[in-house]
């Protein structure tokens, strides 16, 4: 089963900034929240979270999992405004707690003045929908954390997702109602029916 899916951000400022000559310019704290109202009067199941920082720990132990200056409005990384490396994600009672690395990338160097300057957001960035609730549904796909100024300042982005695009996610059929495979096993059949009436009619 298919589904449109647009891009969605929440933005997080409740993190500090570690440096040291050794280990250069981390930004450590509150990543992402669960069950919590955001600013964009969003939520997120805990169960959904866990599940994708789940997903997505085999990209920190291979040292992947990337995150650039600014959102771009895709879902892609792009090696060229790659500014962050997150290296750490645990969770401390509802919250995220989370570590990324200020790379000396040339965004990273960017990155590292306006941390220094100004205020900053570290903000995740990921592929789904939301229900009438609030909620955030369970085709939630988290892709990475980004560090971001105010995304809210590009008209494209309304309250933290970006409305000029949607992409489609494939929902494991476990995600599916009973009634939702019942109908999309009787579609499949029904085309793999006609398909077979279309080849006997060549042949004929």
């Amino acid at each position: 089963m298919m589904t449109k899916a647009k891009l969605i951000t929440e933005v997080s400022h409740d993190f500090e900034i570690s440096e040291s000559k050794a280990e250069g310019t981390h930004i450590v704290g509150i990543f992402s929240s669960a069950e919590l109202e955001n600013n964009n009067k969003r939520m997120y199941k805990k169960s959904i979270l866990e599940r994708e920082v789940g997903k997505i720990q085999d990209k920190i132990s291979k040292k992947s999992l990337w995150g650039e200056l600014g959102h771009p409005p895709n879902p892609e990384v792009n090696p060229d405004k790659i500014a962050i490396l997150t290296t750490q994600l645990e969770w401390k009672g509802n919250d995220i707690y989370g570590k990324a690395k200020v790379l000396d990338t040339p965004m990273g160097n960017i990155a590292k003045t306006l941390i220094k300057e100004g205020s900053m957001g570290i903000s995740s960035r990921g592929l789904g929908t939301v229900g009438d609730d609030g909620y955030v549904n369970e085709d939630y796909n988290l892709i990475c954390w980004d560090l971001v100024t105010d995304p809210s300042n590009n008209p494209s982005w309304v309250n933290g997702i970006y409305e000029g695009r949607t992409w489609e996610l494939e929902i494991p059929d476990a995600q599916l109602t009973v009634e939702e495979q019942l109908t999309e096993a009787r579609e499949h059949l029904q085309s793999h029916v006609w398909q077979v009436i279309e080849n006997i009619e060549k042949s004929l």
